[in-house]
């Protein structure tokens, strides 16, 4: 199976993936990976967005692997997407099948090889509230072109999620990535997940309210905000961008695949790992620490326990930068009918109770214990210290943003115990 890659403005073949045993098609089988030769040797050691993944920089080897790298998991269908191209196929797919057939135009500037080209038509594109109203000519239609559809497109208790495009008329069309000469914005186009219960549609207008807080409290957001419109979620990605050149096309990677978790039910993730991770492969780690920290925080505040390894993900920026992307799927989670719980954990952490000096000390130890020089606690205690006091105004911040005064009554209590708690902090 072949893999590419966009950089400068185009796909390029890039690597190669090869099973050991064609019999072995899990995502916990072994295969192989190596580089096109053509394209390492300009691109060698690159592990910015040239390359497929941080723990994977270009090179001239074969590398062989006991279960699938992780990276190869966040081009992987998962959930409702998964479930939609099962029920489009006569037999069953495997995790081989399903990333062959769901994983041409993903997030991110990777895809697998497209076993035959897709032919943009001349549709006019649908209006804003056609697309919203989910009528059957826009489905069908994504259906017809091939777009990605991160989700599914019927009920039964998925959640609709579509990869969209405005064009430059102002027309909206399903992202089948065949649109770049005309594009103005991309989007995600996301509905309530009904399994979440009666408040479903409440805690998604309240995630383009949490972007609004975010934003007011200094986290790394996108330009353009979220926006509630008759009942879905527009959002704006960050991983596409419109040059002068066409489309540009960002690397993004989950918190899970810098971590190498390939099997997120097995393998846990705690909050030190994720920082080690970061502190490889990050351009400036002295700012995506406190920008880690701050958000973590503000989860514990506004009650997003929905904080597993792929809310998360670095950004990998043209000029070869890498950092954080910006915050995404943050909402009131606590809401959800289907009890969600905090995945990722800090060592001193009972709950929103946190002694969060100990977690300074405790971070310090993790990092010495991997030889890597830790990041400076005095300044992330400074820090902390600073954001609780901010903590203090975020009662009225939630309101000015639009939050439901049941929302901020609900969250009073962690809110004052998290200001009680950093107020004190300080590297020991």
């Amino acid at each position: 199976m072949k893999l590419d890659i966009h950089i400068h403005g185009a796909w390029h073949a890039c690597a190669e993936i090869s099973l050991r045993d064609v019999a072995a098609l899990s995502r916990n089988d072994p295969l192989t990976l190596r580089y096109d030769a053509d394209y390492a040797i300009r691109r060698l050691h690159a592990r910015d967005l040239r390359a497929l993944s941080v723990r994977s920089p270009v090179d001239f080897a074969v590398h062989p692997f006991a279960a699938w790298p992780s990276f190869l998991i966040d081009l992987l269908p998962q959930g409702a997407a998964r479930k939609r191209l099962e029920r489009a196929s006569p037999v069953g797919l495997s995790d081989w099948e399903m990333i062959a057939r769901g994983a041409i135009n993903p997030a991110g500037n990777l895809r697998v090889h497209p076993a035959r080209t897709t032919v943009s038509s001349h549709h006019p594109g649908f209006s804003l509230e056609e697309m919203i109203e989910r009528g059957d000519a826009f489905v069908d239609y994504a259906d017809e072109v091939g777009a990605t559809v991160a989700g599914a497109t019927d009920t039964q208790g998925e959640a609709p999620k579509f990869w969209v495009v405005q064009d430059k008329q102002g027309h909206w069309h399903p992202d089948a990535g065949q649109l770049a000469a005309n594009v103005r914005r991309h989007a995600l186009l996301k509905f309530p997940v009904s399994d979440a219960g009666p408040r479903a549609v409440d805690i998604l207008r309240h995630e383009a309210a949490y972007q609004r807080v975010a934003k007011r409290m200094g986290l790394r957001v996108t330009p353009e905000l979220p926006q509630f419109i008759d009942g879905a979620l527009l959002i704006p990605r960050f991983d596409r961008r419109v040059g002068s050149g066409g489309e540009i096309r960002l690397g993004v990677e989950s918190v899970y695949s810098i971590s190498g978790i390939v099997d997120s039910t097995r393998e846990s993730l705690a909050h030190h790992q994720v920082l080690i991770e970061l502190h490889k492969c990050c351009t400036d780690f002295d700012e995506e620490v406190l920008e880690y920290f701050r958000r973590d925080i503000l989860n514990l505040a506004l009650g997003n326990r929905d904080n597993h390894g792929r809310n998360t993900a670095i950004l990998k920026e043209t000029d070869g930068s890498i950092r954080l992307a910006p915050v995404f799927d943050f909402g009131p989670s606590y809401l959800d009918a289907r009890a969600i719980v905090r995945v990722i954990h800090w060592d001193a952490e009972r709950g929103v109770s946190i002694d969060w000096g100990k977690v300074l000390a405790n971070l310090e130890t993790r990092f010495a214990d991997v030889d890597r020089e830790p990041p400076n606690m005095v300044e992330i205690a400074k820090e902390l210290r600073r954001f609780g006091q901010q903590l203090t105004a975020l009662p009225q911040t939630m309101r000015d943003c639009g939050v439901d005064e049941s929302i901020i009554e609900a969250r009073r209590d962690d809110i004052d115990s998290l200001v009680r708690a950093l107020s004190t902090v300080a590297a020991r």
